[in-house]
């Protein structure tokens, strides 16, 4: 479910049974914020920066609606969530 507001959009996501990178975070850690977003241009570029710091690739997918994709990036150790990069398409 996402809430909509003029300056941040809150995602709440309950995973099902299968293994994926939200039930293990609900598992481990309990209920709370499992990642931030950004939207960046360029996601390629930023993705390199972030592993040259010593981040990883969680996750990639792209958006339900073909519009984007996205990315997790483990952070987790620096900044307690994972951080999400958002490139839209240009449509």
């Amino acid at each position: 479910m996402f809430f909509n507001t003029p300056l941040i959009q809150i995602e709440l996501i309950e995973p099902g049974d299968s293994p994926s990178t939200w039930k293990h975070h609900l598992e481990t850690y309990g209920e709370g914020v499992q990642h931030i977003s950004f939207v960046v241009k360029d996601m390629d570029e930023k993705m390199k920066m972030l592993e040259k710091m010593g981040y990883s690739v969680i996750q990639t997918g792209n958006f339900y609606n073909g519009k984007g994709r996205y990315v997790y990036m483990d952070t987790t150790s620096t900044y307690k969530v994972i951080i999400e990069l958002l490139e839209r398409f240009d449509t």
